[in-house]
């Protein structure tokens, strides 16, 4: 690749490219922008060429929001999915104080659960979803919001990211050093913002300007292995590329051409980027075949059906009389008579009415009904699943196999889901929580039947133990006998507690221990009961 020689003309330079088709297969071009904004129009129910103003709307026949709704329940995993273990079996009990650390605390605190939503809602319906790693912990990167990237691949070149920023929004970035010399910058956040135009306006697709009010700031937020002169203007020429994070801002200079300034830069020593595509992978594209792509076709068709209907239904609705006496219209107005009132037409003449129903409606309506059922079929959203009314007559045992077996399809890509979730904890999560452990923590958790039982029979053994050697030492005998009644009312005022009980893990108590976790898809050994009771 040859580069600009400045990361503005860079950044504009690959804006343009990432506007072009790659070629995926022989008569097969794609483009990821035009991808992106295709399922974005499609899962809300707006054409890609038409108006899509209530005025002249044409009818738009959702298909595709249905199906996706159902599969991000299908597909859904949560925190509680998530299950912690100490790898070591002199220390197994303290599984599940980190267990209960990593529901009641780091999870809440780092908005893990709606992490886990947006990244399964991203990746089915585009294909793919980017993940980047932040000190607020794992996030997503919408897919909208990519300025330009490698179409072949995600992760195989730099990325580039569009976001705009208002004045209150730029201010709090620096608290994280932008607009700080120190890091690179040349200008100001308040230089940017005096320089920036007094209202946002962001060229839509097709040339038009969308304006706001107020200051909007175009910010780009690139990543990459880049030019070592983009990063440091001294830097060593042996070392040509380095991994690199650059924060730059845009406004319009006096020419009125667009003006490019840093508010940070720094060297980046790992790539903080982690990707997962669901569904079918297609070679040389970087994202996989998605869920709304899945259904193009089917929203397409059923759209043109419904069209083609309401032209017929507009057709039909309209009420238009003929007859052979050619004076009748001149000498009557029928849509100003009254009802019963009598009209004379000429001898041997009679007024009819013109038929303008069509009897080939029917045909549209299986044609959509076929289509409906393609797409579904597809999904993987049959009617057991989906909640429709089964036909009279179907069984109640078919249709329980019939929901297991659809949910095959959706536990698959689940269980692949799951594992890119492991490997975020692996290599991002798990040591972040080891490193706030080892610390030592106090926090209040809310413990369900098995988890408290467990405790209780875990500590009422232990207090037994501690009983018996305090009787020793003060020279008293102890009878197992005893056992029974000292731990039955520890158990009754441990009880009285409740079910949210306090915890603490002492510091470094947990260093150098190997924490493990894995994911928990229960929903396969719900559906496996359900056979085995089927048969």
């Amino acid at each position: 690749m040859n580069f600009p020689s400045t990361i503005y003309e860079f950044v504009r330079q690959q804006e343009v490219v990432f506007g072009q088709d790659i070629e995926v297969l022989e008569n097969w071009n794609w483009n990821m922008k035009e991808h992106i904004r295709t399922s974005m129009l499609f899962k809300h129910g707006k054409f890609k060429t038409a108006t899509n103003t209530l005025e002249t709307k044409d009818p738009f026949k959702n298909v595709v929001y249905p199906i996706l709704n159902l599969r991000y329940r299908a597909e859904d995993i949560d925190v509680k999915d998530i299950v912690f273990y100490v790898n070591d079996e002199t220390k197994d009990h303290l599984s599940l104080l980190v267990k209960k650390y990593h529901e009641e605390v780091y999870a809440k605190e780092h908005q893990l659960d709606t992490f886990f939503d947006e990244a399964k809602e991203e990746k089915i319906d585009f294909g793919g979803v980017l993940i980047r790693k932040a000190k607020s912990g794992p996030q997503y990167e919408p897919m909208e919001s990519i300025a330009f990237c490698d179409q072949t691949d995600l992760l195989s070149g730099p990325i580039g990211f569009k976001q705009f920023y208002s004045p209150d929004q730029l201010y709090e970035m620096e608290k994280q050093g932008w607009g700080n010399v120190k890091n690179g910058a040349n200008v100001t956040v308040d230089e940017l913002i005096t320089l920036a135009e007094n209202k946002k306006q962001q060229e839509t697709n097709k040339g038009y300007k969308n304006t706001t009010p107020g200051k909007y700031i175009e910010i780009y937020r690139v990543h990459g292995s880049l030019p070592i002169q983009y990063l440091k203007d001294d830097g060593d020429q042996n070392e040509r590329y380095v991994r690199q994070f650059h924060i730059l801002g845009f406004y319009k200079g006096e020419s009125g051409k667009d003006e490019g300034v840093t508010l940070y830069k720094a060297q980046e020593y790992e790539n903080p980027f982690k990707t997962h595509l669901s569904g079918k992978k297609i070679r040389n594209r970087a994202l996989a075949y998605g869920g709304v792509e899945e259904l193009f076709d089917t929203q397409i068709w059923t759209n043109f059906s419904e069209i083609k209907k309401k032209d017929m239904l507009e057709a039909a609705s309209k009420v238009i009389f003929q007859t052979a006496d050619e004076a009748y219209a001149a000498r009557n107005k029928i849509k100003d008579m009254e009802n019963l009132e009598i009209t004379v037409t000429r001898d041997g003449t009679a007024i009819t009415q013109v038929p303008t129903g069509s009897p080939n409606i029917r045909l549209f309506n299986e044609w959509i009904r076929e289509w409906e059922v393609q797409g579904r079929f597809t999904s993987g959203a049959t009617e057991a699943i989906l909640g429709v009314q089964p036909s009279a007559g179907t069984p109640f045992r078919s249709l329980q196999l019939q929901a297991v077996e659809s949910h095959g399809l959706h536990d698959y890509r689940r269980g692949k889901y799951a594992t890119f979730i492991e490997e975020i904890y692996r290599d991002w999560i798990l040591p972040d929580i080891a490193r706030e452990l080892s610390q030592g923590k106090k926090f209040f958790a809310i413990l369900n039947a098995d988890e408290l039982e467990y405790v209780v029979n875990r500590m009422e053994q232990n207090a037994w133990e501690n009983h018996k050697k305090e009787r020793v030492l003060s020279g008293e005998l102890v009878f197992e006998a005893q056992k029974y009644e000292f731990q039955r009312m520890w158990r009754e005022r441990f009880l009285r507690r409740g079910n949210r009980q306090p915890f603490e893990l002492l510091k470094d108590e947990l260093k150098d221990v190997p924490l493990k976790v894995q994911v928990n898809i229960s929903g396969k050994q719900q559906n496996l009961s359900l056979m085995v009771d089927m048969f």
